[in-house]
């Protein structure tokens, strides 16, 4: 299964991604997430951080070199290369990895035959993919990934943003009874506010099993139950970020 999404610039892709790696386990996951990097509220380059091995590089920036360009942004190809197949190696040879995260599958990553490569290796291996894709189609390589038949791509706009992850993770998730069952609990916890004591980053929350602490440390929520242990997510981490 490979689940994309796509939609025009400030669609919220990347942020529906994040939030649907919190809700499925973000150490569960390996993979790219790209984010913006903004001086004085202007874009002057992009970010990836690499899930696994915790390792971030600057992939593009408007002072680099401009061998490889997309517009105004220099892209550094070598770091992308470097880190995304060192990405792929845990993805493909860690049983406790289950989805391959890919934020994103645009016109910077196309300029790098490596990161195609390695793309193509990860989507013919039998891990759940889920990543965001560029709008336009211009692009030869992504609009034939694309057309895949195991594709599935989901269009964001300002409408449905909030409500897709949710969606998309039901889809993800649809033959795990258990975990289908959190999310209904998560939604009779979130009624009711007075569960929830906030102390910093710590939240207190009284369950149907007891007094749950849940954390947050470095974008990584944590949970005092047993399921949390064992999955990387639970019912009362999924109450806060639905």
């Amino acid at each position: 299964m490979k689940v994309l999404l796509t939609g025009k610039p400030g669609a919220g892709k990347s942020v529906a991604l994040n939030k649907i790696v919190d809700m499925i386990g973000r150490n569960r996951c390996a993979g790219l997430i790209t984010t913006e990097i903004l001086e004085n509220s202007e874009r002057v380059g992009f970010k990836t951080h690499a899930l696994y091995s915790d390792e971030d590089f600057i992939l593009a920036h408007k002072t680099f070199d401009k061998k490889y360009a997309v517009e105004d942004f220099g892209v550094n190809v070598e770091d992308l290369d470097r880190v995304f197949a060192k990405e792929a190696e845990t993805i493909l040879n860690n049983d406790n990895i289950k989805f391959i995260i890919i934020d994103e599958i645009g016109r910077m990553q196309a300029l790098s035959d490596k990161f195609k490569e390695t793309l193509d290796k990860l989507a013919d291996c039998s891990k759940v993919m889920i990543g965001t894709v560029c709008y336009e189609d211009e692009i030869d390589y992504i609009r034939d990934f694309k057309k895949r038949n195991d594709v599935t791509i989901y269009t964001l706009d300002l409408d449905n943003r909030d409500a897709m992850p949710i969606e998309i993770v039901r889809v993800i998730m649809s033959e795990d009874d258990l975990y289908l069952s959190k999310i209904a609990l998560a939604r009779y916890y979130k009624k009711d506010p007075s569960r929830y004591e906030y102390e910093g980053n710590k939240v207190i929350i009284h369950s149907t099993h007891g007094i749950r602490i849940v954390t947050k440390e470095k974008d990584m929520y944590k949970c005092t139950c047993h399921y949390y242990e064992e999955n990387g997510v639970c019912s009362h981490i999924l109450s806060l970020i639905m």
